[in-house]
């Protein structure tokens, strides 16, 4: 409960600066204009008084939350108290609310200021704008980027040849441009710093980070090539991602053994760094191009007036890809919406619903990737996806998937990856799905093990 008062601060600090700033308008506008409002000002005054203080102690709670370095956060922290103190006296002391008034602005802003500093680190106001990667420089953001080969610059094929510290050249500005606004002295999300060797190797609250010579067993890397609205995906939705050739320098750094000041030239990557990458870690299907006409614009609109997210399939001209995200109950009706464009749909996602009909589903007779994340998906409907002759990725991170259904997932002939981690199969039914499909790319991700249901396992041997 602590901690949740505590988060709530950069939420609860914007009430008192809006009605303090009205309020101190006000104040001047009556002197100026001589009209009466005092009995409106001082309303304001005490409710943004008391949003003040509600703001300074959520800001107390959460400087003592290891976040943040205590030496970083005091000159904040006394100016939030200032402030708070200016807005008790403009209050209580009407005959001094003009002068009162002025300090309080100032007191705003420098505290504001502070804040944005902790938040989007020093001199963030007079930052200078940031790269604008070229169209070969494309993110590992999504599950869907991840699937393709993406092409890069032919400057990847030599990187720090010129170089004695392949960390301090390479990694480091990686991090710096990436990790250090919520990673740093100045702020340690997770209690993870990533600013010094020491801190590196240390970890965070949920342990290493780090195992040299393992980039799959290290989260420096992992975290960066998931989902990107997976909640451990690195860096969080919303932030500036990492291009294809950063992710394949922090792996190539961690194969090497993570060294921090040796001198090497290893570090240099072949011009196929990206594929080599995803060999190892996520073999994308490879997508069958159906003979298929683009689906009539008319049709389109239609679906998407009841809520349905449409986009272009990536990987094929007239494919399309939906999102099922904006529609608030999945009934016939949102599904019937789709009946026109049904051979056109070869992806569909349905993330974090509960209200799965997987018969509805059959009718998508080109469907190649289903994403099923954190929804209701059960084993049993697993097998009716059996009937889907195109399915080549299945995403069913998060769900109550078990040892039960692994038999159905065996017998889905096209499927080429899969997204399984924090499901409830178990290690053991984990090792039968990969004996029983060796060709399977399976994506297991930080994988909590379940117990095995071993009459399931002893009737897939």
């Amino acid at each position: 409960m602590i901690d949740l008062l505590g988060h709530l601060h950069p939420f609860l600090v914007h009430f008192p600066i809006g009605i303090l700033v009205i309020a101190c308008v006000m104040i001047w506008a009556q002197s100026i204009r001589k009209v009466e409002t005092q009995s409106s000002i001082s309303a304001l005054l005490l409710l943004g008084a008391i949003a003040a203080i509600m703001a300074s102690i959520s800001g107390f709670l959460l400087s003592n939350s290891g976040a943040y370095e205590k030496g970083d956060v005091l000159a904040h922290q006394w100016w939030g108290i200032g402030t708070t103190l200016c807005a008790l006296c403009l209050y209580f002391f009407q005959a001094y609310q003009k002068i009162i008034s002025l300090i309080l602005f100032v007191a705003l802003a420098i505290t504001g200021h502070l804040g944005g500093e902790l938040t989007y680190g020093s001199n963030y106001f007079f930052a200078r704008k940031k790269t604008v990667y070229s169209s070969k420089e494309l993110s590992l953001s999504t599950v869907d980027t991840i699937q393709q080969k993406i092409e890069l610059d032919t400057a990847v094929e030599v990187l720090s040849t010129a170089g004695n510290f392949p960390f301090e050249q390479e990694v480091l500005p990686i991090l710096k441009s990436h990790c250090f606004q919520c990673h740093s002295s100045k702020k340690q999300k997770g209690k993870l710093r990533l600013d010094t060797e020491a801190f590196i190797k240390k970890g965070g609250k949920e342990g290493p980070i780090l195992l040299a010579g393992n980039p799959l067993k290290s989260h420096l890397y992992s975290y960066l090539i998931l989902p990107e609205d997976d909640d451990l995906h690195m860096p969080p939705e919303g932030k500036k991602q990492l291009n294809e050739r950063q992710i394949a320098i922090i792996k190539r750094w961690i194969e090497m053994g993570a060294p921090f000041s040796e001198s090497m030239h290893a570090l240099a990557l072949p011009s196929n760094a990206a594929d080599s990458m995803h060999a190892s870690d996520i073999k994308p299907p490879t997508m069958t191009l159906l003979p298929l006409e683009p689906a009539n614009h008319a049709d389109i609109l239609q679906a998407k007036s009841q809520g349905l997210s449409i986009s272009p399939f990536a990987n094929h001209p007239a494919g399309l890809s939906l999102n099922f995200v904006n529609v608030k109950h999945l009934d016939s009706k949102a599904w019937q919406a789709t009946k026109k464009i049904q051979n056109n749909v070869l992806q569909i996602k349905l993330t974090k619903r509960q209200d799965i009909q997987v018969e509805e589903l059959l009718n998508f007779k080109n469907l190649q990737q289903i994403n099923f994340e954190q929804s209701n998906i059960q084993d049993g409907d697993l097998e009716r996806l059996e009937q889907l002759p195109h399915l080549a990725q299945l995403n069913l991170y998060g769900t109550a998937i078990s040892d039960q259904g692994i038999k159905a997932i065996v017998a889905m002939k096209a499927l080429k990856v899969l997204y399984i981690w924090q499901s409830r199969l178990s290690q053991e039914g984990l090792q039968a799905l990969k004996k029983a499909r060796p060709d399977l790319s399976i994506v297991e991700g930080k994988f909590q093990f379940s117990p095995p249901d071993t009459n399931r396992l002893k009737a897939i041997k």
